[in-house]
């Protein structure tokens, strides 16, 4: 005989099924909402952090376009003729460096540059973070690189003081520092006519070996060329390959001279510039987003 319910034992029973499913909806729906609870938290607690860090870390530094325009690089002192185009002397200050403005510079030459230490020049707000992540995993994984900007680079260089930089016990400040300022520079320099301002800056400070500063300095050093919109799309990428080391990507100490002309040299094909040329072209012509300004103005 089957066993059999009352009416009240099976309501009973019913209502204890209901409580219970109601009991396990309660919990399930409990738990997203303690995950998200906590996402929140630690996302606020994140935001404060780097809201207070920022704060504390920009507290001591100038501000970033008033620093720019007040630090000019030295270069050179030319004495004219009356015509005020012949050039009767030159005095060098130190660093050979001739300063140049943003419609001298050939797009060939800024997007050589760009494409090879940053990418995404045109639209980062000073600092790249994917860049960071990628570095910090190449890292671990024991290649170790670099992951500063363009505007990095010239806020080192430019917009920090010496004795941080220099401090090997204060790379985690100075880089805080650095990326702060970046974004101050960004900010302070806006939209595309910004860009542009940070890229002469850039381009006027750099050290490209052979007591060349500035990279129009390098351009008559190393192929005579008065012009910079005059270069060829190799000589640009020669002149973005050297800043990474100018010791080691310096023309003149990578080259060997041609007998039957002393005045030139001859840089070999497997020399470490020449590759590193090789390897900026290849950016440019497999990625048309490192080729901003030039487009397909210049063919494989």
């Amino acid at each position: 005989m089957k066993p059999s319910l009352t009416r009240r034992q099976a309501n009973r029973l019913n209502g204890r099924g209901r409580r219970g499913g109601s009991a396990a909806r309660a919990a399930f729906v409990a738990i997203p909402l303690f995950l998200f609870g906590t996402f929140a938290t630690v996302a606020i607690v994140a935001f404060v952090t780097a809201v207070g860090v920022y704060f504390a870390f920009s507290a001591s530094l100038p501000d970033p376009a008033t620093e720019l325009n007040r630090t000019t690089p030295s270069q050179d002192s030319v004495i004219y003729a009356r015509d005020s185009t012949t050039e009767l002397a030159r005095f060098n200050s130190g660093e050979h460096r001739i300063a140049v403005t943003w419609d001298q510079l050939s797009p060939a030459l800024v997007d050589a540059t760009t494409a090879v230490e940053d990418k995404t020049f045109w639209t980062n707000t000073g600092f790249d973070p994917l860049a960071i992540v990628s570095a910090a995993l190449d890292s671990v994984s024991g290649q170790a690189r670099g992951a500063s900007t363009i505007t990095q680079q010239l806020v080192r260089q430019r917009l920090l003081p010496a004795d941080l930089v220099q401090d090997p016990n204060k790379k985690v400040e100075r880089k805080i520092k650095e990326i702060i300022q970046s974004i101050r520079l960004t900010q302070a320099f806006p939209g595309t006519e910004g860009k542009q301002t940070i890229m002469t800056a850039y381009l006027n400070q750099n050290f490209y070996g052979n007591n060349s500063y500035g990279v129009e300095a390098a351009a008559q050093g190393y192929f005579g060329s008065t012009d910079l919109k005059g270069l060829t799309l190799a000589q640009a990428a020669i002149l973005a390959a050297i800043p990474q080391s100018p010791t080691t990507y310096d023309l003149v100490r990578n080259a060997t001279e041609i007998t039957d002309d002393p005045n030139h040299l001859l840089v070999p094909a497997d020399s470490q510039v020449v590759q590193r040329r090789n390897y900026i072209l290849e950016l440019m012509r497999t990625d048309p987003s490192r080729r901003v300004l030039s487009g397909n103005t210049h063919s494989d």
